[in-house]
């Protein structure tokens, strides 16, 4: 029986979401995916109660998550643009709480794509933990974790690494702060897998299993016998997921930089990648353990 909930991110099809694509919750169940991520970057379209109403229909689970922008940047020099940053959090908090789910994740601490001169001092941590403090406590009263997720260099100048993610939450010293994992940034950023996962299991509240170069995972270089072992190890049963783009569209492919196809089209990026990641599940929760001689029994 499968321990893990696996998600697959609504971007794998769509660019921007609205109620006209609630057809890919079916679509995700279809393919074996216990939920369904959903984006929250333009908060103005999302109806937390059609989405609700369709999760509720198909039985599927679901997480959001966002990116935020330059005119929601909690580390911005601006007061006010810093408090927007804070009022757009909370509302994806509600959006999140009123269709049902308890995740809501992604690049909440700072504005994804923003470049500073210099290295980022305390200043910016301070900032950027002020304002998340004031999400959690919000987002408890909601019953809503709230993740960080440490992204690559070139994405964000803040949190790249797992231990980057750790030290701002224990900043932010609130219960319902989490770390949220993905293995395509763990590639550029981190120096293994096994590590970084380890640290993290305890605290948590999803992982994308996104391959190298965001394709079907398995046919990159992450390492993802070290990922599995770590979880496993962690006796981790949380959300994990797929974050991969394929039908990429014309907006987004600047966004993604995807300028090739990474297969023939994301049902079967998805399928094959879920099916392959099911297989290390099974192996490494199941009868075997590895140890750095080799494989032993339980």
């Amino acid at each position: 029986m499968a321990k893990l909930k696996y998600a697959v991110h609504a971007y794998a099809w769509t660019g921007s979401w609205s109620n006209k694509m609630l057809g890919l919750i079916d679509r995700a169940t279809d393919l074996g995916f216990d939920y369904i991520e959903i984006p929250l970057m333009e908060i103005e379209l999302i109806d937390p109660q059609g989405i609700r109403e369709r999760l509720e229909k198909v039985g599927a689970g679901v997480v959001t998550s966002t990116a935020c922008s330059k005119e929601n940047d909690i580390t911005a020099d601006e007061e006010e643009t810093r408090a927007r940053g804070v009022e757009y959090l909370k509302k994806c908090v509600k959006a999140t709480a009123e269709m049902g789910a308890k995740i809501f994740s992604g690049v909440t601490y700072s504005a994804i794509g923003r470049r500073i001169d210099g290295m980022p001092d305390e200043g910016y941590w301070e900032k950027s933990a002020r304002g998340l403090k004031q999400v959690a406590r919000f987002a408890q009263e909601l019953g809503v974790t709230v993740g960080i997720e440490p992204i690559n260099r070139y994405e964000t100048f803040l949190i790249n690494t797992c231990d980057q993610g750790l030290k701002l939450k224990d900043m932010i010293d609130e219960p319902n702060i989490a770390i949220h994992l993905d293995a395509y940034h763990m590639n550029i950023e981190e120096d293994d897998f096994y590590e970084p996962t380890k640290r993290a299991a305890p605290h948590l509240c999803h992982f994308h299993l996104s391959e190298s170069h965001r394709g079907i995972p398995g046919t990159g270089t992450v390492d993802w016998g070290a990922i599995y072992q770590a979880l496993s190890e962690a006796k981790y049963t949380g959300v994990v997921g797929l974050e991969s783009f394929v039908e990429v569209s014309e907006a987004m492919r600047a966004a993604t930089c995807i300028w090739r196809p990474l297969a023939p089209s994301s049902d079967e990026l998805l399928s094959e990648g879920l099916k392959y990641l099911k297989g290390l599940e099974a192996r490494y929760y199941g009868v075997h353990w590895r140890t750095r001689k080799g494989w032993k029994k339980n």
